[in-house]
C-alpha cells in the first residue's frame, strides 16, 4: 500500500486504526438492529371527558367534549374539519362513533382511520 500512496508508517497506522474502528462500529450497528429485540413502546395514561376516565395505551377522544386542538391530532382531520365537528356537536351531540361521518369532510375512509381513537360517552344534553 505504501508504494501507491506515499504514506508514512504513522499515517498507515492511523488509517488502519480508522478502518478497524469503522468495522467494529458497523458490526455493532448490525447486531443492535438485527439481533437484539426491541421493546414495544410504553403505554401512557390519557384522561378524557368530564369524569376523567383513564384509558391506557392509545389516545382516545370523545368527539362530544374534545377541544379543537385535540381533534386536529386525529389522522385526516385538520383545523377546518375539527371546527366542523365542534359546530355539528353544538347542534346535535354524537350518540355513536359512526355519527361523525355526518360531518362534511369525514367519509368512510377518514372514519376508518379515526375510529380507533374515538369513544363516545353518553350524557344528557344541557
Amino acid at each position: 500500500m505504501n508504494r501507491f500512496f506515499d504514506f508514512t508508517n504513522r499515517q498507515l497506522k492511523f488509517v488502519g486504526f480508522l478502518s478497524a474502528l469503522l468495522i467494529i462500529q458497523a458490526g455493532y450497528l448490525f447486531v443492535r438492529n438485527n439481533v437484539i429485540p426491541t421493546n414495544p413502546p410504553e403505554s401512557f395514561e390519557v384522561f378524557i371527558g368530564e369524569n376523567e376516565k383513564i384509558y391506557t395505551g392509545i389516545f382516545v377522544l370523545d368527539p362530544n367534549t374534545a377541544p379543537a386542538d385535540s381533534l386536529e391530532l386525529l389522522p385526516g382531520v385538520g383545523k377546518v374539519i375539527a371546527d366542523r365537528i365542534i359546530a355539528y356537536r353544538l347542534e346535535k351531540p354524537f350518540e355513536q362513533a359512526i355519527d361523525i361521518t355526518e360531518v362534511k369532510g369525514i367519509g368512510p375512509k377518514v372514519y376508518e382511520k379515526i375510529k380507533p381513537y374515538l369513544k363516545v360517552s353518553h350524557f344528557e344534553r344541557r
